[in-house]
Parts: C-alpha cells; sequence; structure tokens
C-alpha cells in the first residue's frame, strides 16, 4: 500500500469543510492512515494564549487559531463560518488518536533538504517538510490542486502526487456518495475557502 502525505491546504481543507471530511479522504486515497511532518501539524494551538503571535507554532496550528478568534470576537452571523471551521476540526484529534493520522517529524538530517527546498523553490516550511517525506517514503503527496507551488516543485523533482480534484474523483468513483452528500461537501469546501469551477462540479455529479 503507498504512503500518502499531505500539505497544510490539503489537510486544513479537508478538516474545516466536514465533520467527515478526513474519513472522505482516506476513503478516496483507499488507505487507512495518512501522514504529514510536524511543519504542518504538531497539534500545538494550545501552547500559546490565544492573543500571542502565532510565530514558532504549525502551519495548521495557526488556521485553527485565526478561526478561534474570529469566532470569539465577530458578530454572530458572520462568526458562525468560523464556530464550524472549529467544530470540524475537532475530528483531527480522534484521526491522531486511532493512527489514521500521523504526525512524522523530519529527522536532524533531513532539515537541511528541508531548507534547500525552501531556498530553491521559494515555498514554505510546511511544503518544503511535506515533499522531504515524500522522498523518504517514495510516497504520494496530496496538495491543493496542480497550479499550486507544492504540485509544479513535486512535478519538477519527479515526485508522485495527487490534487484536492483527483480525490473528490476517486472519492465519487469509489464511495458512490448521494448527491446531497458531494453537495454538503462541496459547500463546505467553498466555506472553508476552496471551491471549484461549475464545470468540475458537474462532471462530479454525472460520475454519480
Amino acid at each position: 500500500m503507498p504512503e500518502y502525505v499531505l500539505d497544510t491546504v490539503a489537510l486544513r481543507v479537508m478538516a474545516f469543510a466536514d465533520p467527515r471530511g478526513v474519513d472522505i479522504l482516506l476513503e478516496a486515497i483507499a488507505s487507512s492512515a495518512a501522514r504529514f511532518p510536524a511543519e504542518v501539524y504538531n497539534q500545538d494551538e494550545g501552547t500559546l494564549p490565544l492573543e500571542a503571535d502565532d510565530e514558532g507554532i504549525s502551519e495548521l496550528a495557526r488556521g485553527l487559531r485565526f478561526a478561534r478568534r474570529q469566532a470569539d470576537t465577530l458578530p454572530l452571523v458572520r462568526a458562525q463560518r468560523y464556530q464550524t471551521w472549529l467544530e470540524n476540526a475537532a475530528q483531527l484529534a480522534r484521526h491522531l488518536r486511532e493512527g489514521s493520522l500521523l504526525i512524522d517529524p523530519l529527522a536532524v538530517d533531513e532539515l537541511p533538504r528541508r531548507e534547500d527546498l525552501r531556498r530553491t523553490y521559494g515555498i514554505g516550511r510546511g511544503e518544503a517538510a511535506g515533499l522531504v517525506l515524500v522522498e523518504r517514503y517514495g510516497a504520494l503527496g496530496v496538495f491543493l490542486s496542480s497550479d499550486a507551488p507544492a504540485c509544479k516543485v513535486a512535478q519538477h523533482l519527479g515526485l508522485a502526487y495527487l490534487t484536492l480534484a483527483q480525490v473528490l474523483e476517486n472519492w465519487v468513483d469509489r464511495s458512490r456518495p448521494t448527491e446531497e452528500a458531494l453537495d454538503a461537501l462541496l459547500d463546505g469546501m467553498r466555506a472553508a475557502r476552496f471551491g471549484f469551477t461549475e464545470g468540475f462540479v458537474q462532471d462530479l455529479k454525472r460520475r454519480l
């Protein structure tokens, strides 16, 4: 069975969009588990006071702290979007506890490779660390979209990857969700600030 490495945005979108978002992701890739480096997420959102600067914590933890600040300070109607993100993201703790999501820190001797990828390609720490794991395991990276920087670097390096569009196509083909379940996921992804073109959505529905 191949290994899968998640980048920050792919993990964030699936965790924020739907209460079963991570389950859907794992169903789509036909895998019992996926991994990511500590730079992507390290369960460290509570290590600093909420009002403190987010410097030094993992990328998804920053997203969770942003959502909490918005939920706590915005008027109720506007805050609801962020509260839904937080409620859906509660699934992360269960998956980490059960081992279906794995935090996989880089080894000390892999850190220079992470920094080399950052400098050479101008990508973030989480993206670079994820690519190092893809190299380590000969894994498939799961990235946002084919025009995302991490995908372009993976393509340049000859590394295998999937996009979230391919993940949804696989889910529709393998799990045969109802149209209502598909619509709910797509609505949640849009609310989590990631959407697909109308043409792609209609193609998904035809695949059903």
